[in-house]
């Protein structure tokens, strides 16, 4: 299983801010739907803050237990 999480930065005006956006949909049986569900993180995050650049993108993979 996999969880997608997202690192992305903007610029406010005390400067740079940065945060990880974990994926609350998640998680995903195969790797190919936890990227596609990156895209969709990647591409909701630009519509809300138009300024930000995605700086990393991870699909982990997980033990099943540890969810």
């Amino acid at each position: 299983m996999f969880t997608a999480s997202v690192f992305f930065c903007w610029v406010a005006f005390g400067g740079h801010q940065c945060l990880v956006a974990q994926d609350l949909e998640g998680p995903y049986l195969k790797e190919t739907e936890c990227k596609t569900r990156l895209k969709e993180m990647e591409f909701i995050i630009h519509k809300n803050i138009p300024m930000s650049r995605v700086k990393a993108k991870l699909c982990e993979q997980i033990q099943e237990g540890n969810i």
